[in-house]
């Protein structure tokens, strides 16, 4: 069985998470036995594995396998289902309640988000205000956590529920010198009649991990997604498994050249000291692939491995926009210069009005309002939009007449070979890992070496201005598309079994 180890999946993910979850779509239609497993506690899990379409038999976590909840069907809880005091006053609101008593605050109840008051979580307060208890709440229904505070707000001891009301684990905190909780201590109480205990959460992952695999046989097959939490753990399992190693990131940092210099600091002990006791190292890139085996030699096999399966539209019809519509999809980071991106389209505007630029993704406070005085500047309101994250971008492809990318650096951009598998074409940088494996330029977009700026804009210009040639590159967007369909990107995968 395969198992695609990371920390989490969340209602916004990373490239990350989406290529995870095309593996299990992947398996699914295959009938091939594989799961998404998770180190993190996420109590609104279920409520996620709707948003992206995933059965409970997909996903598997550190405290579902403890608690023995894998399978376990509640039902939403409600304030009425938890049996206050009669005479404790419960205010009114949308997104939390207060409970009063004499006009003392007692507790707040919050609830969670897109649901119709369902409780997610309940803080409670001493008679000075302080909080001294968080109970957590499963979406399906239970209590499934306390968090104890001190005085001083600080977490110091947090205990885990199975539905049934009875305690299988307990993780204790002390704080550092800059005032934060650090876990110093887990026993996972009764575990087949004995109690464990781990000093971090890393260790108590790993013994996961092998209780994981012995449950299934062992001599599974486990995939390291995240570099930073699933290495180690992936690494130090000692039960018989065959471990592999994602590329999830380019191995050489952030610099524009990935086959000299050193290695990335989180991956020096992965592909230096500890290479031989992987199975396999898995590229999404075929360029990545070949730099890899140049610096770990003959010591392990690397593989290239599609991230992303796709059926490429074929389009014959010709599209005569009233507004060029420009996407750009991926994660919002400094690393993929959308500051640079929106002075680019700046001077399209100025050339080509009739245009406009929608960004799809996520990003931090203080990022956006960054770009968003920017825009400003740039005098784009009106002709940029924000779109957020979205699960489902089939209109957003369906309704762009050309991508535009201007980032740095990338392991792998998985939304580049879906817009060009909906007859989406492209400028791009040239960066590394991915572009040049996609894009062909004259063909079904344009490659610009990373940072000219009046190149690419130029590339976009001559493109809006010439629609038979636009058209020509949307009837061809996805002639190199041949390694990310299902049968092929299936084959990299049995390979390895």
């Amino acid at each position: 069985m395969f198992f695609f180890v990371n920390r989490y999946l969340l209602p916004q993910n990373s490239s990350i998470e989406h290529t995870e979850l095309a593996r299990l779509r992947l398996f699914k239609r295959h009938q091939s036995p594989a799961q998404l497993v998770l180190r993190d506690f996420l109590p609104n899990l279920d409520q996620t594995l709707q948003r992206f379409g995933l059965d409970r038999s997909q996903v598997t976590t550190l405290y579902d396998f403890f608690a023995g909840t894998q399978d376990y069907v509640g039902a939403p809880l409600k304030i009425d289902d938890l049996a206050l005091p009669v005479d404790y006053q419960i205010g009114t609101g949308n997104n939390f309640r207060q409970v009063t008593l004499g006009g003392r605050l007692v507790a707040e109840i919050y609830f969670i988000g897109g649901t119709v008051a369902q409780v997610g979580r309940i803080d409670y307060f001493d008679d000075s205000g302080n909080k001294t208890l968080s109970q957590i709440y499963d979406w399906r229904g239970f209590k499934c956590l306390d968090r104890s505070y001190g005085k001083q707000g600080e977490l110091f001891y947090e205990q885990y529920y199975r539905p049934n009301g009875k305690r299988y684990l307990e993780r204790y905190y002390v704080q550092s010198t800059k005032n934060t909780a650090i876990n110093s201590l887990n026993i996972l109480k009764d575990y087949q009649g004995r109690d464990y205990f781990f000093d971090n959460l890393d260790d108590l992952f790993t013994f996961f991990l092998d209780e994981l695999n012995r449950s299934h046989g062992e001599n599974n097959q486990f995939i390291a997604d995240r570099p930073q939490e699933t290495i180690n753990p992936v690494l130090r399992m000692q039960t018989k498994a065959h471990k592999y190693l994602w590329m999830a990131m380019p191995e050489g940092g952030d610099r524009p050249d990935q086959a000299h210099g050193p290695l990335a600091t989180l991956l020096q002990a992965a592909l230096v000291s500890n290479v031989k006791a992987w199975d396999g190292i898995l590229a999404a890139s075929q360029e990545q692939a070949t730099n890899l085996r140049a610096r770990v030699g003959n010591q392990v096999p690397v593989y290239q491995v599609s991230p992303v399966v796709v059926k490429p539209v074929v389009v014959t019809e010709q599209k005569k926009p009233a507004v060029f519509e420009m996407i750009y999809v991926g994660r919002i980071a400094p690393d993929k210069q959308i500051d640079q991106l929106l002075q680019i389209f700046a001077q399209i505007h100025h050339q080509v009005s009739k245009t406009h630029l929608t960004i799809y993704g996520y990003c931090s406070d203080q990022l956006r309002r960054g770009l968003d005085q920017l825009i400003e500047e740039l005098k784009l309101q009106g002709a940029v939009t924000w779109a957020g994250y979205q699960v489902d971008l089939s209109k957003a492809y369906q309704e762009a007449d050309l991508y535009l990318d201007a980032s740095r650096i990338d392991a792998f951009p998985l939304a580049m070979v879906e817009a060009l598998a909906h007859s989406v074409p492209m400028v791009s940088y040239d960066f590394q890992y991915g572009p040049k494996e996609l894009v062909q330029s004259g063909v079904n977009g344009e490659l610009v070496p990373v940072n000219q700026v009046s190149q690419f804009v130029q590339k976009v210009v001559q493109l809006l201005k010439n629609p038979a040639k636009l058209n020509q590159y949307r009837q061809q967007a996805g002639t190199q598309l041949a390694d990310y369909q299902d049968e092929m990107v299936w084959q990299q995968w049995e390979r390895l079994k």
